[in-house]
């Protein structure tokens, strides 16, 4: 049995979160140049093609986007699911406190001060890149500051 998170964070990290990433990674697979040009509001699609246009550096890089959206979508699934121990679930939502700190970072870098802050001017996935990712990051300060209470690790039956 795993372990039993509280049920907000579990319905957000076990349910919600996975949800999302299948999503980034269904859109970068299906809808490439929206995914690429959907990143900041300031970039403009070139005329629909599945590939024309595109740098192969900009194709690699859209596809390991989508391959990282993919295996943290398996990895969240696998710890928040299947672990019995309350102290990898800790860990887990530390790295990934420290990996939306990063993802806001790279999205602001990549849109500069007006766009990051113009929430009118952003697309789906813009906002899913900010709102979404900050959202994230304060439950995974909130739950690792105690306030929807502790994992606890199930209970062991006795062997005699």
């Amino acid at each position: 049995m795993p372990t039993i998170f509280p049920k907000w964070p579990h319905i957000l990290f076990g349910i919600i979160e996975p949800l999302s990433l299948l999503g980034g990674y269904l859109t970068s697979i299906f809808n490439l140049h929206g995914f690429i040009y959907g990143q900041t509001p300031q970039a403009r699609a070139p005329p629909l093609s599945p590939r024309p246009g595109l740098e192969p550096s900009t194709l690699a890089l859209a596809y390991q986007l989508a391959n990282i959206y993919f295996l943290l979508l398996m990895l969240g699934i696998a710890v928040c699911h299947t672990t019995t121990e309350p102290k990898v679930l800790r860990h887990y939502l530390i790295a990934l406190a420290f990996a939306d700190l990063g993802h806001l970072w790279s999205t602001y870098a990549a849109m500069g001060w007006d766009s990051f802050w113009d929430v009118s001017g952003w697309g789906a996935i813009a906002f899913g890149n900010i709102a979404v990712t900050a959202f994230l990051f304060a439950n995974r300060v909130m739950y690792l500051l105690g306030w929807f209470g502790e994992a606890k690790a199930p209970r062991r039956e006795k062997k005699y």
